[in-house]
């Protein structure tokens, strides 16, 4: 009995022995946790910064920022902190006429005219800034082989700086009517038969021309940056999102309002160059002084133009021109006898063309009864499909052929 009692006094003696020692662990336990957690309260909080995502095989822009490590209990349930995102009132969700993608756009520019903007492409004006945001970018010939582009937005507004703006051809007034936009240019030509300014007063057409100053809101200013650096005053002519929408405030709605709400092209997310041909360089050598060139790049989706035998950049952004749906389209091209060889493009009736996307291509009709209506694109005699993006129109003259691998 005594040997039982013993053996029964020896388990309670463990029993308080190991309770005491548990007590103490957690006691332990429970001070360092709340030590870490103060110590995470009193630490200042460092931003952090994710790196966006780079296509495979590129490097990223910029080397991601390294920061000092800091201690963090593992498994912690913390809840961490999200920023709070405000959206400019100003901006409403709406499907782009010009693109067929939804994105956020200034109010006013949802029952306004996309704006057309004449920029110059000459190597000395190099890089244009603002041109990788256009909707659409129509190239054609000035002077011989020398070429312009038109860059249209439906929503410039909020765009830092555009430039180098220059003056207007008649034929790209009428380009300009057929995506229902408003002209903002730096001059015009007065040359016999390609004459700008007797175009816009025949078809009582206004436009902001810069020459203009204060009459037109005055957007443009010589850009001191371009300036700076050596380039001729011809060539630092620019322009920002917030001077257009203020020169476009400033005119009268009856001059600015679109005309309808209807897509520019037939937009499908599948286009009609599914079942095409492979077209992953397209070279218009011989054509252009710029000897531009197109290449796919399959991982951005998109076509990278190329000029003057380098990556051509949008030198707001440093990034290259991407381009998701080409159009090269033959018109009928005379070149004008005079000092500056200029030409005169007819812009309506029929041609041929080619339609790129998505690394393939078809040959494609074009047609247009006047030059305010707008392009009716077909293949095989059916409307091809567009796919939704931003859309770059090379016109070349009909006798001229281009490369396509």
């Amino acid at each position: 009995m005594k040997h039982k009692r013993k053996t029964v006094n020896l388990i309670k003696k463990v029993i308080i022995i190991s309770l005491t020692m548990i007590i103490a662990v957690v006691s332990v336990s429970c001070g360092s946790y709340l030590e870490a957690v103060g110590n995470i309260a009193e630490s200042p909080v460092l931003p952090s910064k994710t790196p966006q995502s780079s296509p495979a095989n590129e490097p990223s822009e910029e080397p991601s920022e390294s920061l000092e490590p800091t201690s963090t209990p593992e498994a912690s349930t913390l809840p961490s902190s999200t920023p709070t995102v405000t959206m400019d009132p100003s901006l409403v969700l709406s499907v782009n006429p010009l693109t067929g993608k939804s994105e956020y756009m200034n109010e006013f520019s949802l029952t306004a005219k996309p704006v057309a903007i004449l920029l110059e492409n000459k190597r000395q004006s190099l890089p244009q800034v603002g041109i990788s945001k256009a909707d659409i970018v129509v190239e054609m010939l000035v002077e011989y082989d020398i070429s312009r582009f038109m860059a249209i937005y439906q929503d410039p507004y909020r765009i830092e700086k555009i430039g180098a703006v220059r003056s207007l051809r008649s034929y790209f007034t009428k380009m300009a009517l057929a995506f229902d936009s408003y002209i903002f240019h730096y001059g015009y030509s007065e040359y016999g038969q390609e004459n700008a300014k007797q175009d816009l007063i025949d078809r009582n057409l206004t436009t902001v021309n810069g020459i203009f100053g204060e009459d037109n809101g005055h957007p443009f200013y010589r850009d001191s940056e371009r300036l700076a650096s050596g380039m001729e005053s011809v060539h630092c002519v620019v322009t920002t999102g917030e001077n257009i929408l203020n020169s476009m405030k400033e005119l009268s709605t009856e001059k600015t309002a679109k005309a309808d709400q209807e897509m520019i092209f037939n937009f499908s997310t599948e286009s009609s160059t599914k079942n095409g041909k492979e077209a992953t360089k397209i070279y218009l050598t011989g054509i252009y002084i710029s000897s531009p060139y197109f290449i796919y790049d399959q991982d951005k989706g998109a076509y990278v133009r190329h000029q003057f035998a380098d990556v051509q950049i949008d030198g707001n952004t440093g990034e290259p021109i991407t381009i998701e749906n080409l159009f090269i389209l033959k018109m009928d091209t005379q070149y004008i006898e005079d000092s500056a060889l200029h030409v005169a493009i007819t812009t309506h009736g029929t041609g041929t063309g080619y339609y790129m996307n998505d690394g393939k291509y078809i040959e494609i009709q074009w047609s247009r009864d006047t030059d305010s209506s707008k392009f009716n694109f077909t293949s095989n005699g059916e409307e091809i499909k567009v796919a939704t993006g931003n859309s770059w129109i090379s016109c070349i003259p009909s006798d001229k052929s281009i490369s396509i691998r």
